[in-house]
């Protein structure tokens, strides 16, 4: 009798631990799509067709990519400036080096799935963009190309160079070289290559390989 009851509580306490177990790997994997939302990307158009994206990732915004038909992108690397009465942070940049561009956060900080921005660029008036989650997994939200266009336009050449190497880029070849423009040819694998445009020593396009 004792050894049945013996056999019954360390059942007991097995599938207790079990049941732990599957509650922490559950739980993990809840901090671990929390933390694979931290970045979002706001969309919206000024009123000239200029069309934009504010990339918003670990708690703040960090930049705006400016994209136009027939036009080259551009970025504005945004910097916290303050809240203003109503608590919404509000972020500055430039564009083309010399206009000012205003982010206004109308979320309040708490940017979501759904949550909506202000951008406002001199002489161009004001837009309202909306928030959504980036690609994940596939496509070409996380491709090669997708994550160096995010992070190199508007850079200058030698922070573009050392940010490819250490995202695991490795240079292949110049592909055009002139005295103001000067294509780069990079790898990242068998299957991603990009070409760097850069211009007066600035990345002013990232595209695929042809």
């Amino acid at each position: 009798m004792s050894m049945t009851v013996i056999s019954l509580n360390f059942m007991q306490r097995a599938i207790v631990a079990g049941l732990t177990s599957m509650g922490l790997l559950v739980l993990e994997a809840t901090f671990s799509s929390a933390r694979a939302a931290q970045q979002l990307f706001c969309t919206g158009q000024m009123n000239n067709q200029w069309a934009y994206s504010a990339e918003f990732l670990d708690g703040r915004f960090t930049q705006i990519r400016w994209e136009r038909s027939g036009q080259p992108p551009q970025v504005s690397q945004l910097t916290f400036v303050t809240n203003n009465v109503q608590g919404q942070p509000i972020y500055r940049g430039t564009l083309l080096a010399a206009v000012t561009v205003t982010l206004v956060d109308l979320s309040g900080g708490d940017v979501r799935s759904g949550s909506e921005i202000s951008v406002g660029v001199e002489e161009w008036g004001w837009s309202r963009g909306t928030c959504g989650t980036s690609s994940s997994g596939s496509g070409t939200g996380s491709s090669a190309l997708a994550m160096a266009q995010q992070n190199l336009l508007g850079v200058e050449q030698t922070q573009a160079r050392d940010w490819l190497r250490q995202n695991n880029f490795f240079f292949t070849n110049t592909v055009e070289h002139t005295e103001a423009r000067v294509v780069e040819r990079w790898n990242q694998n068998a299957n991603q290559a990009i070409d760097v445009i850069i211009v007066n020593g600035v990345v002013m396009d990232v595209v695929e390989a042809r």
